[in-house]
């Protein structure tokens, strides 16, 4: 069943169980809508032109796709797809159009923040899946800031989101080989 944004729960992410990795999963995902403009696919689903990270001929030692990220609002969206476009231009990834065919990898993202003990968490999980939508891996883990009362993702600064990214690519990168 597809999750709305904002609806993850920290336990349903952060405690979600692992996958071995090389293990397929049970089901395949949904294709969402069309890519966010100026960001590798990760924002709410909207009608514009595909977006791909370019490095130069002969330096691409991968294809990976982006689905829209659920559970994170715009703002934290934002800096989350710019350092991982970087992340991955980086490591020598080309990112394709979520609704694009072909690429090694997809890598869906869910998102989920909560304020407790004056911080505020950021709990994060990336399935990554074949072009099947069969989960071949996980990557999982959080972050947290000084937080407050009210919506957490208020008081999540920008450089949260780009650790996390950075973080994400460096996990990716390793579960790879790069």
């Amino acid at each position: 069943m597809p999750v709305d944004a904002f609806s993850v729960a920290p336990s349903q992410v952060a405690g979600a169980p692992p996958q071995a990795p090389g293990a397929p999963s049970s089901g395949t995902f949904p294709q969402p809508g069309a890519p966010q403009p100026g960001a590798p696919q990760l924002g709410a689903p909207q009608t514009a032109a595909p977006v791909q990270a370019s490095l130069p001929a002969g330096q691409v030692r991968g294809q990976i796709r982006f689905m829209p990220v659920i559970g994170a609002p715009v703002n934290a969206v934002t800096p989350l797809s710019r350092q991982l476009a970087a992340e991955a231009r980086n490591r020598g990834l080309a990112i394709i159009s979520a609704s694009a065919p072909g690429g090694e990898h997809v890598l869906k993202g869910y998102f989920s923040a909560d304020n407790f003990d004056g911080k505020t968490t950021v709990f994060y999980v990336w399935d990554v899946l074949d072009s099947a939508g069969n989960r071949l891996h996980r990557i999982q883990g959080q972050e947290s800031t000084q937080g407050g009362a009210g919506d957490p993702w208020a008081s999540i600064p920008a450089e949260l989101m780009e650790r996390i990214a950075a973080r994400s690519m460096a996990d990716y990168a390793a579960w790879r080989g790069l």
